[in-house]
């Protein structure tokens, strides 16, 4: 059975945190969750779209987020794992500059909050160019890092692809010589200076508009790290425009997404990216590829 889901799609990759990780679990009673917004909200006081009423989107233990505004003009994200706060914060500081993702507005560091655009409008999925449209917005992503400011590029200088390159592989990748293959790979394509960012949170719900502009945006980038590469966002697509019902067979998502890499200055070959993509296989203990290198 093919994966139905990005999750899905990942098995054999994915680890499982151990229970009881979360030291300080957030209330999840939308009443509880609506109190801990209220405080955090103002630590973002001095911002105009801070204001209004607040209505809660989701109360998790991980996370508490609320639209703020009538009509909602922010998005307010209070995180429970301080990890996971400066975890958003370095991919906004990474990708944030990308026209696809919402801006961010505000942070505060003593709530773990974020202040961000609020994207209401949803992604029409019917017209015929929309996988192709979502593919070239989750490209789009896996680019920006080639744009980023001096100051910027240098603090993330440890991420470059030449550098991971050199070092040992990561406690987490299973065959070190298959992951330096696919950094090799995906240096070709990118550069040796690149930040190799990945692990976009793709649902078919998280594809949104800003309103009066058809261009795709991109939810939700608080699983995006700058170590894992744009090659497992790749393999989550076939999931995820299935789960659309937009249904693709592998071989098309795939130079969808060569294609969408080209026009934002990578130099991905098909047989480079059907080389990469079964080397991070290999590297990862992915279950499958959902014949995106076929």
């Amino acid at each position: 059975m093919r994966p139905a889901t990005a999750a899905e799609a990942l098995h054999g990759l994915i680890r499982v945190r151990p229970h009881g990780w979360l030291a300080s679990p957030l209330p999840t009673s939308p009443a509880a969750a609506a109190e801990r917004l209220h405080q955090a909200r103002r630590d973002h006081a001095g911002h105009p779209a801070a204001g209004g009423p607040l209505e809660v989107l989701a109360a998790r233990a991980t996370a508490a987020v609320a639209a703020l505004g009538t009509p909602p003009t922010a998005v307010l994200k209070v995180h429970a794992d301080a990890d996971a706060y400066n975890a958003e914060l370095l991919a906004y500081a990474v990708v944030g500059h990308c026209r696809v993702l919402p801006r961010l507005l505000g942070a505060a560091d003593a709530s773990r909050s974020l202040l961000l655009e609020h994207l209401d409008d949803p992604f029409d999925w019917a017209p015929a160019d929309a996988p192709a449209a979502f593919v070239e917005a989750v490209a789009a992503v896996h680019a920006a890092p080639a744009h980023l400011d001096a100051a910027d590029a240098e603090a993330l200088a440890p991420f470059r692809l030449d550098r991971l390159t050199a070092a040992p592989a990561p406690a987490w990748i299973r065959d070190p010589d298959a992951w330096h293959t696919a950094l090799t790979l995906c240096t070709r394509a990118y550069g040796p200076e690149h930040v190799p960012v990945g692990h976009l949170d793709l649902k078919p719900e998280h594809a949104r508009h800003r309103a009066g502009d058809s261009a795709v945006c991109l939810i939700d980038i608080e699983t995006l790290r700058p170590d894992v590469t744009g090659l497992i966002d790749l393999i989550t697509l076939p999931a995820v425009l299935r789960q659309a019902g937009r249904a693709m067979p592998g071989p098309v998502v795939r130079e969808l997404y060569r294609a969408a890499t080209a026009r934002h200055g990578a130099r991905w070959t098909t047989p480079d990216l059907r080389a990469a993509l079964i080397a991070y296989q290999r590297a990862t203990g992915l279950a499958t590829l959902c014949g995106l290198a076929d």
